[in-house]
Order: C-alpha cells, then sequence, then structure tokens
C-alpha cells in the first residue's frame, strides 16, 4: 500500500493500481484500499470501476473517509457525465461533514448546470433526458430537495463558525484529492 501511495503521489496510476490489487489481496476487507483504488482507477478515466471501488467505503467506521469517499464519488459521476448522481453524492458527503466547502461548492455547481440544461434543452438533451426518465424513474433528487441540502448545510455551518469563533479555535482543513 505505501508503495502504491508514492507511485500515486508521483503520478503513476498504473504502477499505483497493481499494488493496490497486491494489498487487496492481502487485506480484502481494508477501505483504506478501496479508497486508493477508487482513486487510482479516477486518474485512469475507468469512471465505473472507481465508483465500484469507493461504495466499497461507505462500510468504513470513519466518517471523515466515507464524506471523502462520497465527495470523491461526486467527482467520478460528474466526469463520467451524471449530474443527478453527482448531486446525490455531494449532498451525501455534505450530509457526513457539512464543513466540507469543496462539497458544497460542487454541489451547487452542479445544481447550477442541471438548471442550466433544464432551461435550454437542445433536441439531444431532451432526447437524453427522455432516456435517463425511463430508465431511472425516481432516482436522484428534486432541486428543491437539493437546496433544502445546500440551505440547511449554509446554516449549519454557520452555527459551527460562530460557535468556533466564540470558543476562539481554529480548525485545521484537509483536502480530498
Amino acid at each position: 500500500m505505501r508503495q502504491g501511495n508514492g507511485l500515486y503521489n508521483r503520478g503513476k496510476y498504473d504502477e499505483a493500481l497493481s499494488h493496490y490489487q497486491m494489498a487487496e489481496v492481502l487485506v480484502p476487507d481494508a477501505t483504506a484500499i478501496h479508497f486508493n483504488l477508487g482513486n487510482a482507477l479516477f486518474r485512469l478515466g475507468r469512471y465505473q470501476d472507481a465508483a465500484r471501488e469507493l461504495e466499497l467505503v461507505m462500510i468504513d467506521k470513519k466518517p471523515e473517509r466515507r464524506a471523502n469517499a462520497m465527495y470523491n464519488t461526486g467527482n467520478v459521476a460528474f466526469k463520467a457525465g451524471q449530474l443527478d448522481p453527482a448531486i446525490k453524492a455531494y449532498a451525501g458527503a455534505l450530509a457526513i461533514n457539512p464543513n466540507d466547502r469543496q462539497a458544497k461548492q460542487n454541489l451547487e455547481f452542479c445544481l447550477k448546470k442541471k438548471q442550466e440544461q433544464q432551461n435550454k434543452p437542445d433536441s439531444s438533451q431532451k432526447q437524453q433526458q427522455q432516456n435517463q426518465q425511463q430508465q431511472q424513474p425516481k432516482q436522484g433528487m428534486d432541486r428543491n430537495q437539493a437546496e433544502r441540502i445546500v440551505q440547511a448545510v449554509e446554516n449549519k455551518e454557520k452555527d459551527q463558525q460562530k460557535k468556533q469563533h466564540q470558543a476562539g479555535g481554529k480548525k485545521q482543513v484537509e483536502q480530498d484529492w
């Protein structure tokens, strides 16, 4: 796993992937390995495989790792051109970690992009929307639900900032990717 991490940090994602796969053989239930596998597969453009690996991280006991996996799942879905699953994943990441500014920004961006698509659908987008509705009825969330989630996260973040400011403490920020 350490060798894979070193290769990943140097941008050698294929080699890192093979090391992570070897580590997975040794410890198949380690969610950290699945998280790293998902990240390497994402970097290689293998979005479906990345999503499957990141899904396995959802059983992790650490909320931080689950939130990061949800955030990365959102990135995978967005890169794959799937706005509804991306919105759902970013909202899930915010539900676990309401202080994740990147997830909030990405959620807002996806909501804006979805609104733009709904306001200006061309013929190919109409066909794509019809196909999605036929294939996946009732999957994802509507705009109002997503906006309520964003508003709730913003309110919770403001409350936490007030508490932190009153306490005079500083909180360390971590980055996902």
